[in-house]
Formats: structure tokens, sequence, C-alpha cells
């Protein structure tokens, strides 16, 4: 199949009547929220899959635990997101988005309560409380597009600045208890980590502090810390160019950089992710340096394609997600080197998307067929809205923009 062929089958695949006995979860990632929103954008101006779009995210708002807390990934910030980004026109979905913001504005008020306690604990944090996907910086990205003057945003910045005060002693005050997979010991981490992915580490609160920054919404002391966070992701970098998945507690403290720790090209952990939330934070505060260090990360990790250690079309850790943030970096820093490897990636996606295809994979939004095809589907037509919009492109739930 051409690329243009793959995206057209996941179109398909994302319109096909659901089974009417499943019970689906309204999640984002792997969700009706997730798959409404994706076939959304697919569906350009074609009126039967305009309405396919909104079946699937009428079956979201129905699911149980909609109207629920949580993350920016589920229930109700979820629903929310997809009705977001699915909005054409002024008012559309303006009902639902009413019932849904207080329910949001009240999980991020959860998580600020909940990082604050682990701040003042010191014993390392929960990355739920902080993190673009279950925390304040994911709920963040989507009150910064809903509400960006209103209080509970408000209240994630000033949480987030706290985060990024200094701490006092070696460690920085974000890094996480045990290791970055499930809860409890881990032989790797036996004293703890820094995470340093987009999906669960320190870039997603940075990338949060500087979008608002970029929005021109502000609290005191966000500059500094956007300095912070970005000068330590800056300092941590490898001998070799780009950042590792996570630095070992003992390693922070002792100012040494990780031995043979493991990297990925990927959005979720690596240097991509990593690069895009530092880009961000140049931008924002106007350090071209940090610029340039993104970009030079990022074109480094492409020169490796035996490093990648992709898994997959997805958005998340395969060739989808790599291509998406290749495509921002490209086109925001006019890099001709970035620019150079977007034919290679494209096909590469099409081709792992052909083979999900095949294989029956699911059609979902984070790790699935939906948002491989978007990001090719983005490639090959564009964006449907600039990246530069208020509320951000259909990217933004994974805080690229």
């Amino acid at each position: 199949m051409t690329p243009t062929e793959t995206v057209r089958a996941v179109t398909a695949q994302l319109a096909r009547p659901a089974d009417p006995e499943a019970v689906p979860a309204p999640g984002l990632g792997a969700g009706p929220s997730g798959a409404a929103l994706a076939l959304a954008v697919l569906a350009g101006e074609d009126p039967a899959l305009r309405r396919a779009a909104h079946g699937l995210l009428a079956g979201a708002v129905r699911a149980p635990g909609a109207m629920r807390g949580g993350g920016l990934y589920s229930g109700a910030a979820a629903v929310a997101f997809a009705a977001r980004t699915m909005a054409r026109e002024p008012g559309e979905y303006r009902g639902l988005l009413d019932a849904l913001v207080p329910r949001v504005g009240e999980s991020a008020a959860g998580r600020v309560v909940a990082l604050r306690a682990d701040l003042a604990a010191g014993a390392g944090l929960r990355a739920h409380t902080f993190d673009a996907v279950s925390g304040a910086a994911g709920l963040g990205r989507l009150l910064l597009a809903l509400e960006p003057e209103g209080p509970a945003l408000a209240g994630v910045l000033a949480a987030l600045v706290e985060l990024a005060a200094p701490g006092g002693g070696a460690l920085p005050r974000w890094w996480t208890a045990g290791g970055p997979g499930l809860p409890g010991a881990d032989p790797d981490h036996p004293r703890g980590h820094v995470n340093l992915g987009l999906a669960h580490g320190v870039p997603g609160p940075l990338a949060l502090l500087a979008l608002a920054r970029l929005q021109g919404v502000r609290v005191p002391g966000q500059d500094e810390a956007i300095e912070a966070l970005a000068s330590w992701l800056a300092a941590h970098r490898r001998p070799a160019g780009g950042w590792p998945m996570t630095v070992r507690v003992e390693d922070v403290a002792a100012g040494r950089p990780p031995a043979d720790a493991p990297t990925r090209a990927a959005w979720c952990y690596g240097t991509p992710g990593a690069a895009r939330a530092l880009f961000l934070a140049g931008t924002a505060l106007g350090r071209a340096d940090w610029r340039d260090a993104a970009v030079a990360a990022l074109a480094d990790a492409l020169a490796d394609p035996a490093a990648w250690h992709l898994a997959g079309a997805g958005l998340c850790h395969g060739t989808g997600g790599l291509l998406r943030i290749v495509q921002r970096m490209a086109e925001d820093s006019g890099s001709a080197a970035l620019a150079d490897h977007l034919p290679a990636l494209a096909a590469a996606t099409a081709r792992d998307l052909a083979a999900a295809l095949a294989a029956g994979e699911p059609a979902t939004l984070l790790e699935g067929t939906a948002g491989a095809a978007l990001a090719l589907h983005a490639h090959l037509h564009g964006d449907p809205r600039p990246g530069g919009a208020a509320g951000g492109g259909w990217d933004a739930f994974l805080l690229l923009g």
C-alpha cells in the first residue's frame, strides 16, 4: 500500500461500527475518545466520517467512568480533550465541555495536593502527581486549551514552579521513588531515579510551563522554573549527545553521567521528547542555545537508526511518534538537517503501519494505528489547524505544542 492508502485504511478501520456488546472505557490512549479524535481529524470535510466520529465520542460519553476524574488520558479529561479537538465551530460541544471542565479542574486540584504532599515529604515523587500522562502536566495542558485564565491552571503552574525550586541537597526536587515501571522495589533503581522521558518525567512539566508562557499565561516564578528545569535537562545530555531514559539517584547525587544508560528515539522516553521540551523552553525564554542544543541532539539521534529501539508505528514508542516530533521540530526550527530525514521517516511509518494493519492491530490513539495514521496524514497533507493556534493541534495531548 502507498502511504495515502494506509491512512485511508485506518480511517475505514475507525469508521467501522463498533461491537454493540463491547463496553468501552472512555480513555484517550486506547478508548473511543482517542478514536473519535483521530477519525475527526482524518475525516476532513467528509460528512459521513464526521458523523461516525461524533458517534464514537457519544459512545465515550456513555461509557462507565466518562465523568470521573483522573489524568489527561482517562475519564472526563480524555473526553474533554477529544471534544475540544473535534470542535470546528465556536460553541460546538460547548454543553459537553461545560459539564466536563469542572471535573478536569477537580482532578488537577487533586494532583496539585498530592504533588505538594510528595514535595513536603521529600522521599521522592510519584509520577502520577506531575507527569504528562496521569499527572498535573497533562491536565494543565488541557486546561491551557480550555480555561487558560482559570484558577485551576494557575494552581497547576504554581505547583510546578514549586517542583522546580532548589531542593537544598544533591538531588533535584523532581526525583522519583522506585523505578520507572510499576510501583515498588526496582533492582536497577534501588534508591530511585530521575525520569527524563516526556511521558513520565521532568520534560512534561517543562513543556507545560513553556507552552503556557508562549500563550501569555504566567504565574510568579515561572521563568525561573523554566530556567531551572531546562538548565538541568541541558546539563544531563549524554556525552554522545542525547538523553537517557532515566538517571539513577546514585549517579545524580555523585554528579556523574550514567553508565550505559538505555535510551530510545521515542516520544515517551529518550532524546526526541526531551529535545522537544528543551526546544519549547528555549523558544519561551528566547534562549537560542537551548533551541540549538535540542535540534543538534535530535539530529544526532536520527543519524543512528540502530539505536532508535522503536516498536511498531505508534505515537508512544514507534516510528509515528518520531515522525511527528521531527516534523514539528523541523518546521519550528527551520532545520534542513531535520527536514531531510522526514521522507525516510514517513516511509518507515507507512511500512510499520501497513504491517500493523495486516496484523489486525487496534485503531487506538497512543500505541495503535490511529495515532500513526495521524502522524503520517500530517506529513502528507499538513495539519488541519496551525500548530501555534491557541488551543494547540491534535498532538497537544503529547505536549508537543
